[in-house]
């Protein structure tokens, strides 16, 4: 071996491993909110060990006011100090456990020397981009069960108090629209004690969704009169441009998941492709802070990515049988760390 102690051939000793691409598919696509919508709405915890814990912590302590004369913390002079011994709050670990995925690919040497482009690097990008639509998928996966939410953070559009039906059928009159935004901010807000603000929060939709809002009248007013009907029509936003959505809708940030999936196995009679997110559901969601979690604090994002092994590019030359094998790794796991920071709202079209 090069470097450490010889060793007799054997196991995959014998490859020379490269790794000319790996910093590369990294700063490509594992962080690049521009290109991969999920890095707009969920937070990277990067961890140590594969498997631990992490903190959870009730808030109403934070906001406890039993009295309006605030009775219970009132001190006169020369008193002994008010004692209630009820100042503390209830906590719980909750684990997570990554698990390891390899997409791989597999090139004969004389595929490699010949082809006109750099065949390699375009496998190595498409595996990449397979690794991000699969951490798209497990987002939402997570996301979709209800069993991961508290019971009022899941909503039927049109169980809300004063919303009519389902948003793509919604007009001036009706505001069904921002009603039911505004029920779940005010919602998440009081959950977090107006620790998650409105600024906080994104509305996440997938884009037959986002098309079927947009084709309403109450959403075509709504652009028409706002502030942000000048930069739309310049498009300046290139959300606008594809979907006929603002950046912002009614003060919450918009994030179309446009993240596509193959279900046909290769060489199928017909290709088969669908949107990562489901159809018909729209969630808010809160993602504080920068895409990287800072390290031991607390988080408010509402899911959150446990990261052990963070998209690891890995070829290795084969001399015996002449080809190139090709790997990307991803050792992840998906929870839905601050539950109460958002909410998901169900059959939101008709």
């Amino acid at each position: 071996m090069a470097d450490g102690t010889p060793v007799l051939p054997g196991g995959s000793n014998t490859y020379v491993r490269t790794f000319d691409a790996a910093n590369s598919l990294r700063v490509e696509f594992s962080r690049n909110a521009r290109d991969f919508a999920v890095n707009r709405y969920v937070q990277i915890v990067k961890v140590k060990k594969d498997q631990g814990y992490y903190l959870r912590i009730n808030t109403e302590q934070a906001g406890r006011v039993l009295n309006a004369n605030l009775q219970d913390h009132v001190w006169p002079d020369g008193a002994d100090r008010p004692q209630t011994n009820d100042g503390t709050e209830k906590f719980h670990y909750r684990s997570y456990l990554t698990q390891r995925r390899d997409y791989d690919f597999m090139l004969g040497r004389k595929a490699t020397e010949q082809a006109d482009w750099d065949v390699v690097g375009s496998h190595e990008r498409m595996q990449a981009q397979l690794a991000m639509t699969s951490r798209t998928a497990s987002v939402h996966a997570v996301l979709s069960n209800a069993a991961n939410w508290e019971a009022d953070h899941v909503k039927d559009v049109s169980t809300i108090d004063s919303v009519t039906g389902p948003w793509d059928v919604d007009t001036n009159d009706r505001g069904d629209l921002q009603k039911s935004l505004d029920y779940a901010a005010e919602i998440i807000v009081k959950a977090t004690l107006g620790v998650v603000r409105k600024k906080d929060l994104q509305l996440v939709i997938n884009p037959t969704t986002a098309h079927a809002m947009a084709e309403t009248q109450a959403l075509r007013d709504h652009i028409k009169q706002s502030t942000y009907a000048l930069p739309q029509m310049r498009q300046d936003s290139s959300q606008w441009d594809q979907y006929g959505l603002p950046d912002k809708l009614y003060g919450y940030s918009t994030v179309v998941e446009d993240a596509v999936k193959v279900t046909s196995r290769r060489g199928a009679a017909a290709v088969a492709r669908d949107w990562v997110m489901p159809d018909g559901v729209a969630y808010l969601l809160a993602r504080p802070g920068a895409l990287v979690a800072p390290s031991g604090g607390p988080s408010f994002s509402t899911a959150s990515l446990f990261i052990y092994e963070d998209m690891t590019v890995e070829t290795f030359d084969d001399e015996k049988q002449r080809r190139v094998e090709g790997h990307v790794v991803d050792d992840l796991r998906t929870e839905t760390t601050a539950s109460a920071s958002g909410l998901k709202r169900e059959r939101v079209r008709s």
